[in-house]
């Protein structure tokens, strides 16, 4: 065999050609995918990249397909690892039939990565480069096309952290952290496999010193900037590698190769080499070392200086080995259905999730990829991908250490493509990357499998049907129906991709910009192209609002008027209610719907009340421990007139969520309301006596207070509870309001521009904080914002 070619099969001239298209396509992909994005603020970014995965890989396919229809012979590879990824989408398939929903399960509304969808597209993406990559010269094309992608991306990153958020941000990268390849942990994984891909090929490939010089400089700058990210679990998997790599040098001596006899030259080339290596590993490992005991101090010393703080959070390995536990009882074989994980989560969340600040989120994946699928798939699922790693594993230890490979750049191939993809897997385990990782993750799958042509582990099969009639006739028509498959795909997705860019810009116009216009035509093309219940969701978000300015027309007749709302509200029931129909097991569309019936309560329609509860008593069995649903039930039961009942549900809430705010800050309004306000008061204060350090209890006392117009009372225990929690925007919101209410403007002025700092998008307090700078009231101008003491909902969302 030669050194730079691997064996092949593929003869025939056009053939050939499109195969050597196909991979080219491939080639870009993988260059393109950590920095592609479309500078608009109506593209969703993350789609965006899926969206170019599947273009590229079913383009690949659809190439592939041509060929073997040209050529008359089929390809396969009867190697198991080629195999066993199929398991994936086949186990995602059956459960996505026998869930409840079955095409949110199938493509999703974004083709999400839990789908069947998109882990067809993932596993057809690994054979196809286990396939078409046949020779070293195409796998160090690989290399190169994402090494170049490192550069612009470490480049593109720098110049920003350097130069500030605002250089080349496009208008849609406005803080530090945003990035061109994902979330801000995504970086530091990728900046880790440039790690381990730098180390190997700087040990595996016989290199002149330009090419060295630009390796050493990659593994330095990857080094520094995963040290700005600081992602402790990225850190601990590079330390890791670069010990067992250490160790591996060490051990073996002679990297790579075994060589039965060698000249003198090389033996002190590869010396030399090898303590270069060494040196470079050494130094990997000491930095991992450092980040990982001092990773606090450090990540604070990076955060101050380029302002990269970010909050991600994830369910706990306890949390989702419970929902694991709980959607086992019901669904062990098979799982809740793939991309159903938040559904199962609002269903079964923990104890104690209430008490923390994302008590409301409704989480969409457990604490890995992995993980989530065990949840979603059952015990079928996750033995597919428990019996994928162990075959992984097995052929990868196999190939490096028991193998027959004797030829140099043969082991370099074998190993970096096998410690990338391993490197890469860990995360998809202990962590949720974005689409980018796991991509890479198959791909490198599919380089290792490639790289093991020249070893007796790889099989490949070439099966010609041209002569062959019954054989041909059943081979052309799967090909065929794959061919028109592949096609049908891309216009599913696309259509779905367009939907989702004019829902994003209806999103925008709403609740940024504010233009009911702009939003209603957005979201009413996004849901002609491709309806989800997401979208109607917010189409009756936009019809509310609607509703409201229906009804304080001026100059209307009330023939008119009564024509007009009652084809909106109409129109609006009728959304609301296939929402419910297009997906009947989230609560968030029976809310929707129990809003819509609530906000006509007032008016007196018929049935209004009773079908409001109703939505809300369904979306309460799906999501029983949510206590934002009993604060809607108060609310309701507060336009109903039925205050025994509110007091009820406020009290369900406050159990499941002892510090919820909104639920105190409604039963201060009944106190108020029924003249209890002293009797509530020294109740309040006889809380905060009892749990002195709770500041939700020195919030509900300075609200009783401020009722009572007390403001020296009432800024006493605002202070407190800010004193107890600097974050609590709602307590700075009524303690501002305290201090102009006591000729303290200046003062008031500090809190709302503290809360504007903490909720920039507020556009209530961007109005507070300009009337205040005039020396004018709070609520000058403002029409019905003024008396926040008397809405239903707090001034600020928390």
């Amino acid at each position: 065999m030669q050194e730079n070619t691997l064996p092949t099969l593929r003869e025939s001239r056009l053939p050939k050609q499109l195969d050597n298209i196909a991979l080219w396509v491939l080639t870009a992909l993988i260059f393109l995918l950590p920095i592609f994005f479309i500078p608009s603020e109506s593209a969703p970014f993350q789609f965006t990249k899926t969206l170019l995965i599947v273009l590229a890989v079913l383009s690949t396919f659809i190439l592939f397909i041509v060929a073997r229809l040209k050529s008359g012979t089929a390809i396969f590879s009867r190697n198991i690892l080629f195999l066993i990824p199929w398991a994936l989408p086949i186990s995602y398939f059956i459960s996505s039939l026998l869930g409840n929903t079955t095409l949110f399960s199938l493509v999703g509304q974004r083709f999400e990565v839990d789908t069947f969808g998109f882990m067809t597209v993932m596993a057809l993406l690994l054979s196809l480069v286990s396939i078409l990559v046949t020779t070293k010269k195409e796998i160090l094309r690989i290399y190169f096309a994402l090494f170049i992608s490192f550069i612009i991306l470490a480049l593109f990153q720098s110049i920003r952290l350097i130069g500030g958020p605002e250089i080349l941000s496009f208008g849609v990268f406005t803080t530090p952290v945003d990035n061109l390849l994902g979330k801000w942990n995504d970086l530091a994984i990728f900046y880790g496999l440039i790690i381990v891909l730098s180390l190997v090929s700087l040990g595996g490939l016989t290199l002149g010193k330009v090419h060295k010089l630009i390796l050493y400089t990659a593994l330095v700058l990857a080094i520094l900037l995963l040290a700005v990210v600081n992602f402790f679990t990225a850190w601990l998997v590079v330390g890791l590698f670069a010990l067992g790599f250490f160790v591996y040098i060490v051990s073996k001596g002679r990297l790579f190769w075994k060589h039965r006899m060698a000249q003198e030259n090389d033996l002190a080339a590869s010396k030399r080499r090898s303590i270069e290596l060494t040196v470079a590993t050494l130094v990997v490992l000491a930095v991992s070392i450092v980040f990982l005991v001092q990773g606090t101090a450090l990540g604070n010393f990076f955060s101050e200086t380029f302002n990269t703080v970010q909050l991600e959070a994830r369910p706990s390995w306890q949390s989702t080995i419970s929902i694991t536990k709980e959607t086992y009882e019901d669904n062990l074989v098979f799982g809740s259905g793939p991309n159903t994980f938040a559904k199962q989560w609002a269903l079964f969340k923990p104890e104690g999730i209430n008490s923390t600040l994302f008590w409301n989120i409704d989480f969409n994946s457990g604490i890995g990829f992995v993980p989530t699928s065990f949840v979603t798939t059952g015990i079928v699922g996750g033995i597919s991908w428990i019996a994928f790693f162990i075959i992984f594993l097995y052929m990868g230890f196999r190939a490096l250490i028991s193998g027959p490979m004797t030829d140099r750049s043969s082991y370099y191939f074998t190993l970096s493509t096998f410690l990338s993809s391993a490197y890469l897997w860990v995360f998809s385990i202990f962590y949720l990357p974005n689409i980018v990782v796991i991509a890479l993750a198959f791909v490198f799958t599919g380089l290792f499998i490639a790289s093991l042509r020249s070893t007796p582990l790889y099989k490949i099969r070439e099966v010609s049907f041209a002569e062959n009639p019954r054989l041909g006739f059943v081979s052309v028509l799967a090909l065929t129906l794959l061919l028109l498959a592949s096609i049908g795909t891309l216009y599913l997705v696309g259509g779905r991709y367009v939907s989702a860019w004019y829902l994003q810009r209806g999103l925008t116009a709403f609740n940024v910009v504010g233009n009911l216009e702009i939003a209603g035509e957005s979201v009413e093309k996004s849901i002609n192209i491709a309806s989800g219940d997401r979208h109607i969701r917010l189409a009756t978000d936009i019809s509310l609002v609607r509703l409201n300015q229906i009804l304080s027309q001026e100059g209307v007749s009330s023939d008119e008027l009564r024509s007009q709302f009652q084809t909106a509200l109409t129109e609006t029931i009728q959304g609301a209610i296939t929402a419910t129909e297009i997906d009947e097991t989230n609560y968030q569309n029976w809310m929707s719907l129990g809003r819509v019936y609530q906000a006509v309560v007032p008016l007196g329609i018929d049935g209004s009340y009773s079908a409001a509860k109703r939505a809300y008593d369904r979306a309460g069995e799906l999501n029983p421990t949510n206590p934002a649903i009993d604060l809607a039930r108060a609310q309701l039961e507060v336009l109903n007139g039925d205050t025994e009942k509110v007091r009820e549900h406020i009290a369900s809430a406050l159990e499941k969520k002892s510090n919820y705010t909104a639920a105190i800050f409604l039963l201060t309004q009944i106190e108020a309301s029924e003249g209890n306000i002293r009797e509530a008061i020294s109740s309040a204060e006889a809380a905060t006596l009892i749990d002195p350090n709770n500041p939700v209890a020195y919030f509900q006392l300075g609200i009783l207070r401020y009722n009572q117009n007390n403001n020296g009372g009432a800024i006493e225990a605002f202070e407190r509870a800010i004193v107890l929690n600097p974050s609590y925007s709602n307590a700075r919101y009524f303690l501002g309001l305290s201090y102009d209410r006591v000729g303290k403007s200046s003062e008031a002025l500090v809190q709302f521009e503290s809360i504007e700092k903490l909720n920039p998008d507020n556009n209530e307090i961007k109005l507070i904080i300009d009337n205040l700078r005039q020396g004018r009231s709070p609520f000058a101008d403002s029409g019905e914002l003024a008396n926040p003491e008397g809405r239903n909902n707090l001034p600020i969302v928390e």
